[in-house]
């Protein structure tokens, strides 16, 4: 069942980036509302993971991990629309963030699986991704339109 609902995780968010960056190419802005609906989404199925039983587990897989984490592509794209005089100067800021996220999240997230339990973790990490919405849709206006 474990490598099932992972692939099918994979599979929607495969298909979500694809669906997404699809309709992005038709929107002209309001990415950013986007990402964080897609991380509120995904806060929802992380915290679905830290209840028990296997319906649980699918559903939080299939929000958390293939929607949930289908925003990448589409913050590099909102981000260069946002700053297109210097696209790569942009995204690697924002990149910057990104993997210092994939970085400091496990290495907090294994230890406060160790000691409060796995569902702690999945709470802590939802939590996690509902701040980044919430930044996210509070910055927005800080930054300049595009040109």
């Amino acid at each position: 069942m474990a490598g099932l609902t992972l692939t099918l995780g994979s599979a929607v968010c495969v298909a979500a980036r694809i669906g997404i960056g699809w309709l992005a190419d038709r929107r002209t802005g309001g990415h950013v509302a986007v990402i964080a609906g897609l991380l509120v989404t995904g806060a929802l199925g992380l915290g679905l993971l830290a209840a028990a039983g296997p319906g649980p587990l699918v559903v939080g897989v299939v929000l958390g991990f293939g929607l949930g984490w289908s925003w990448p592509g589409l913050m590099n794209f909102a981000v260069v629309q946002l700053h297109p005089q210097a696209p790569a100067a942009a995204t690697s800021i924002t990149q910057t963030g990104v993997y210092a996220g994939g970085c400091v999240g496990p290495l907090a997230l294994g230890p406060l699986a160790a000691s409060a339990g796995y569902p702690a973790m999945w709470l802590a990490a939802a939590a996690a991704m509902l701040a980044a919405a919430a930044l996210m849709l509070t910055a927005t206006p800080l930054l300049s339109t595009p040109r």
